[in-house]
């Protein structure tokens, strides 16, 4: 018996470094994908290590996994948290949306030691295309939201790679920031283009603020920030580097880049 996964990168909006903090997100899953295919063996594991440990720590069976994927490494897209996802899926394909990204979480924090929120998680599994989650992380809720067809986004990656697990950064940021952040995804639910703009802007202070930034990407973001067509530009994910999220006024801005599309959520086949 073979089963296939197959799981979106994600792209976060606004709203970092809140999952932790009970607070309020706004990604979106992205058409970047990570596919594992578990071929079932009769008693040996095979596959990288890592993967193998992650599987073997989700309660897998004996399985020959191989890993295919373009979701890129080390930049603020999840891709750690794509593989956990998709391990959870494929041990237990019949398991609660929430719970199989409380296994994700549970198996990259024992296994790859990254101390991380349900943001990634939640954004992947309740992906829908042409929509955005909203995640009310003090409830662990999803509201899906339609993406406003002006909203058009381009990802510029800073050139600075980093692993999370290797990272460190104060979560005892002052609550007053978070709070702050929050509001600004409250009021990116009925934001016009330009109105979001200057909220990513405010989103990458904030970033700034709670030390999760680099002198070299803020550079970059301000940059960014500058360039005719560009409404808003900030770091995504944990931090430290990766990918910068820009809002732009058309596809024809940043024309070397393509826009980032969104997608629908995992996907789960069996082969027989």
């Amino acid at each position: 018996m073979h089963r296939r996964v197959r799981v979106p990168a994600r792209v976060n909006i606004i709203g970092e470094h809140t999952d932790y903090a009970g607070g309020l997100a706004l990604p979106f899953a992205a058409d970047y994908y990570l596919e594992l295919t578990a071929k079932r063996t009769e008693f040996d594991y095979l596959g990288d290590q890592t993967v193998i440990d992650l599987w073997r720590c989700a309660g897998g069976w004996p399985a020959e996994i191989k890993i295919q994927s373009n979701i890129p490494i080390g930049k603020g897209m999840s891709s750690s948290a794509a593989l956990c996802l998709a391990i959870v899926l494929a041990v237990n394909d019949s398991v609660d949306r929430l719970k199989a990204c409380q296994e994700a979480q549970r198996i990259e924090n024992e296994i790859l030691g990254t101390p991380c929120g349900l943001l990634d998680q939640m954004a992947m599994m309740f992906g829908e295309v042409n929509h955005a989650s909203m995640i009310d992380f003090s409830q662990l809720s999803v509201q899906s939201i339609p993406i406003p067809k002006d909203w058009k986004f381009k990802l510029v990656d800073s050139g600075i790679n980093r692993k999370l697990s290797e990272t460190e950064y104060d979560q005892t940021h002052q609550e007053i920031l978070v709070q702050q952040e929050n509001e600004r995804v409250k009021k990116s639910l009925t934001a016009s283009a330009i109105e979001l703009g200057k909220l990513l802007n405010q989103s990458h202070e904030y970033l700034t603020m709670i030390g999760v930034s680099t002198q070299e990407v803020d550079t970059l973001v301000e940059q960014l920030q500058n360039t005719e067509g560009v409404l808003g530009a900030r770091m995504m994910g944990g931090g430290f580097g990766g990918m910068i999220l820009v809002l732009v006024e058309t596809e024809l801005v940043l024309p070397d880049l393509p826009l980032v599309n969104s997608s629908n959520g995992p996907t789960i086949e069996e082969i027989l």
